[in-house]
C-alpha cells in the first residue's frame, strides 16, 4: 500500500473531537513537553501521543513512514548532546531532547491525521477572530497556516514518488560513485521543487477562484458549533 500523509477518516473519539480542542490541546501539550521536567516525566509525556494514536486507530505505517527523517534528526541531536557533554548526564540530556522532538512531531501528525483540512482552517480562523477587528486578513492567514501543516508531509510524499520513479527507470544511484550519487539526488530534489511550484500555482488558482483576499467576511455552509452540546445535536 502506497503511503500518503493525509486525513485518515474514522469514527473514534479522537476524530469526533472538535478541531479547536485539538489545536488547544496540542499547544498546551507542546508547552508542557518543553518545560524543564525530569527525564521520567518527559518519558511519560512522550508516550501520550502514541496512546492517542492507538485510540484513533491510526495505522502504524501511516504514522511511522513520515517519522523517519525526524528520528534521524533526533538521533543526531542525541549524539551531539552526548558528544558535547561527555558522561551519563550528556547521554541523558540527549535522550530527553530526542524524546521531546519525536513527541511534538507525532502529536502534530496525529492532529493532521484526525482533523480534516477544512476543520483545521476554520479552527484557525476561529482563534484569530479578534484580529479581524484590526483589519487582519484572518481567512487568508488561516488558510496559510492550514497549508503549512501539510507542507512538510507534502514534500516527503513528492520526494518518495520521485525516488520511486527513479528506481523504476534504473536511476536510483546504487553502485555509483559519490559524484554520480550527488547528481542523482540533485535531480530528485529538482523534480520535487518543480512539483511544489506546480502545486503552489494550482493552489493560487484555487484561492483566486474562491475569492480569497476579497473584502468581507467569509461564510460557511456548516458553521462550527460554539459548544459541545450543539455539536452533538448537529451530528444526530
Amino acid at each position: 500500500m502506497e503511503f500518503r500523509f493525509a486525513y485518515i477518516a474514522g469514527d473514534t473519539p479522537v476524530h469526533r473531537c472538535d478541531a479547536r480542542v485539538k489545536i488547544a490541546v496540542l499547544l498546551l501539550y507542546s508547552i508542557a513537553v518543553l518545560l524543564p521536567l525530569p527525564w521520567w516525566a518527559v518519558l511519560a509525556m512522550s508516550a501520550v501521543p502514541w496512546v492517542v494514536a492507538v485510540l484513533a486507530r491510526i495505522p502504524a505505517r501511516a504514522l511511522l513512514a513520515p517519522l523517519v527523517p525526524v528520528l534521524v534528526l533526533a538521533a543526531f541531536a542525541a549524539v551531539f548532546s552526548a558528544f558535547y557533554n561527555p558522561g551519563p548526564a550528556g547521554v541523558l540530556n540527549g535522550a530527553v531532547v530526542a524524546l521531546r522532538m519525536v513527541a511534538l512531531v507525532v502529536a502534530s501528525f496525529i492532529m493532521c491525521m484526525t482533523a480534516d483540512a477544512t476543520d483545521l482552517l476554520r479552527a484557525f480562523a476561529f482563534f484569530m477572530e479578534p484580529l479581524r477587528r484590526l483589519g487582519a486578513p484572518v481567512d487568508d492567514i488561516a488558510f496559510t497556516l492550514a497549508l503549512a501543516l501539510r507542507f512538510i508531509p507534502l514534500i516527503a510524499g513528492q520526494f518518495r514518488e520521485v525516488r520511486l520513479a527513479q528506481r523504476a527507470r534504473g536511476a536510483e544511484g546504487r553502485g555509483l560513485g559519490p559524484y554520480r550519487r550527488v547528481q542523482v539526488w540533485g535531480a530528485a530534489f529538482a523534480a520535487v521543487f518543480v512539483g511544489l511550484f506546480r502545486q503552489a500555482d494550482a493552489t493560487a488558482t484555487a484561492m483566486d477562484a474562491r475569492c480569497y483576499g476579497a473584502a468581507g467576511r467569509r461564510t460557511a455552509l456548516a458553521p462550527m458549533a460554539p459548544d459541545v452540546r450543539e455539536a452533538e445535536d448537529s451530528v444526530f
